[in-house]
């Protein structure tokens, strides 16, 4: 489940989640109907009045698998499965917080942005296909998993170079996952999910071209994560070798690094970041598609992302068309339905959104080793390590008033750690409204005692705690003000706080001196083994209770509760079950335990929508490529560029 559920690479491992996280406030956007391309709403102002809206999404022909052609030298190359275009032009893209990517090194980085960059520049031998959900090749020209569901063979195109002429060879395949993954150097989130009994997959270079991969034993989900990008081993090993090797690896190819130095397998290669204003890509000139009529691609000569410091100033950019594609918030549908021809853009529904939005409460009980204090103020690490305390939250929440107020009815409320439409959902688990009665008895039961408007513990401490969001949206804002009301009515003190999302991020992974969160992850709808990187207790994304790494990038969970037990179990024994009606069972049972003991108070799942200007060509956005905001085929996207002056028509 990829910071949206990390976007570790998970997001874009299986691509159309890991990564997992972001705590980006990116907006949750609206819906449309796409029968006529635009969107609708309803405009509400109480949860009374809220409707249920259920809408049409986008649908567009499955194109079928990508086609293998060789190439006059004997390169084995990828054939585009969309229309013809033009070469040239410029995508302008959008990131919102006022602040740029915190590195280019892909199996460093951490949030969606960076993963969403990664995948610009470097490849994996498998990808997910973004209409069927389904593994297709990608660096790999063959793929084949034998009877034992252990073993897996791969071979490389043939012809593949790196952006510095040297050849991808299957050495880079081995060192990547033996070395980079095995070793927790960067980013530990695949590890996490490709561990299995506590054994890594072994990967061996069987010659030039051919890769084998043998799991510890038959592991469902491994194909997906064969998506991984590869690491041009030539660049990165001497970096390895060197001293404070695993630092050195950290700030390798950081934000002032020189773009001409990136060796990349990419379509696109950064040219050029100018902190908190944009981050420039030109296109490869070796990459290995071409399109039906044999023209190489990509055919973009640039891609550019605009930082801007919060959605409104992405709305105004993309109505004065400085933006090509953008995603959309609900309560500006109606506004931008009225500017569709003038703007000369179209407004897509992609359906519900694949992510989550929660509170989840720091319930951290161990001390820095740096200074021997609790992470946590003990007094509160008692509130927040008590169940009855967070469900009395989870039931204080309205959420209809969120989906009336702030999405204008299109919305539904989310109880589980799967994305309402997954077909991996536990639908037993009943839904619940607002129940302030109940919460008052949960607290009572624990000891807790309301003196006028104000909550205190059995040792007469005052109730209160601080609740951060992340910078440069309004999405946060508002629902940390309609959570804070709820809250209130309690007698519960909360304080908001704004801060940027590298701050917050670093509070979550360095500091954990957090309180209380509110947060995204964007969930994997087809395999929920992607949220082994949040789930598990060992794991780098385990937000609510965050344990320290070693020296060797690994966690050791020493102080696991029961229930975080079995979940780790539940992702043991569900990643090696072929069987699908007992595989479901598994994670329903998973479900079950989150939804008691609530780690994450899960909130809302909005409709997910995107604009895009009809100048953009071969954009066909589909509910899987939501974490991209529809743009799942950058390499063969292409812009209609205006007609010269003076030009006939």
């Amino acid at each position: 489940m990829v910071l949206k559920k990390q976007i570790s690479f998970i997001a874009m491992i299986l691509s159309v989640v890991l990564t997992g996280c972001s705590g980006r406030p990116d907006e949750p956007p609206a819906a449309t109907d796409s029968s006529t391309g635009t969107a609708t709403a309803t405009s509400t102002t109480t949860a009374a009045e809220a409707p249920k809206s259920v809408l049409p999404e986008v649908t567009y022909p499955d194109p079928g698998p990508y086609r293998t052609v060789e190439s006059k030298d004997g390169a084995e190359l990828m054939q585009g499965r969309f229309e013809p275009g033009k070469p040239g032009g410029t995508l302008v893209r959008i990131t919102v917080g006022g602040e740029g990517p915190k590195t280019f090194n892909p199996w460093v980085g951490q949030d969606s942005f960076v993963v969403e960059l990664g995948t610009l520049m470097y490849r994996g031998l498998l990808q997910t296909d973004n209409f069927s959900g389904e593994m297709l090749p990608d660096m790999a020209a063959e793929y084949r998993e034998e009877p034992d569901h252990v073993t897996y063979i791969l071979r490389l195109r043939k012809g593949l170079k790196w952006s510095d002429g040297k050849p991808i060879t299957a050495k880079d395949v081995e060192f990547t996952w033996n070395t980079l993954v095995a070793g927790g150097y960067g980013n530990t989130s695949v590890r996490d999910v490709a561990t299995i009994d506590g054994k890594m997959v072994k990967v061996t270079a069987v010659d030039d071209l051919t890769t084998k991969f043998v799991t510890a034993k038959p592991f469902v989900p491994f194909r997906r994560l064969l998506s991984y990008p590869i690491a041009p081993q030539h660049v990165i090993e001497p970096i390895l070798r060197g001293k404070d090797g695993r630092a050195s690896f950290e700030r390798f190819w950081d934000t002032n690094v020189n773009p001409s130095t990136m060796v990349t397998s990419g379509p696109f290669r950064l040219s050029r970041y100018k902190s908190g204003e944009r981050v420039e890509f030109t296109k490869a000139p070796n990459f290995y598609m071409v399109d039906k009529e044999g023209a190489k691609l990509p055919y973009l000569e640039k891609i550019i992302y605009s930082i801007v410091p919060d959605v409104n100033t992405a709305l105004m950019k993309f109505k004065a068309k400085e933006i090509d594609v953008s995603t959309v918030r609900g309560k500006d549908v109606t506004e931008l339905l009225k500017e569709r021809d003038k703007g000369d853009f179209s407004l897509y529904n992609l359906g519900p959104h694949i992510g989550s939005s929660f509170i989840v409460f720091n319930m951290n009980r161990r001390n820095n080793p740096k200074n021997n204090k609790p992470y946590i103020d003990p007094v509160k690490q008692k509130w927040f390590n008590d169940t009855n305390f967070r469900q009395a939250v989870n039931h204080a929440i309205s959420r209809k008033t969120i989906i009336a107020n702030y999405f204008k009815g299109l919305g539904d409320p989310s109880f589980s750690c799967m994305s309402n439409t997954s077909p991996w959902m536990n639908k037993s688990l009943p839904p619940f409204d607002q129940d302030l009665e109940l919460s008052a008895k949960l607290l009572k039961d624990s000891g807790f005692v309301k003196k006028g408007d104000a909550l205190y513990d059995k040792d007469g401490h005052r109730v209160e705690f601080d609740l951060l969001y992340a910078a440069g949206g309004t999405y946060y804002p508002a629902l940390a003000g309609m959570i804070s009301d709820d809250l209130k009515k309690l007698g519960m003190k909360v304080n908001q706080q704004e801060l940027s999302f590298n701050v917050i991020n670093n509070k979550m992974e360095t500091d954990k001196n957090w309180q209380c969160m509110l947060f995204a992850l964007t969930d994997d709808p087809l395999d929920p083994h992607g949220g082994a990187n949040v789930y598990k207790s060992a794991s780098r994304l385990h937000i609510f209770d965050q344990r320290d790494m070693d020296k060797s990038g690994t966690i050791v969970a020493t102080d696991v509760r029961p229930w975080e037990k079995r979940i780790d179990e539940i992702f043991e024994a569900a990643a090696v079950e072929f069987d699908h009606t007992k595989r479901k069972a598994l994670y329903d049972e998973l479900q079950k335990i989150i939804y008691d003991e609530a780690p994450h108070i899960y909130l809302v799942a909005n409709k997910s929508i995107v604009g895009s200007r009809n100048t953009v060509k071969n954009f066909v956005p589909t509910p899987l490529s939501q974490t991209v905001s529809g743009v799942h085929n950058p390499e063969e996207m292409w812009k209609e560029q205006p007609a010269a002056a003076g030009a006939s028509k």
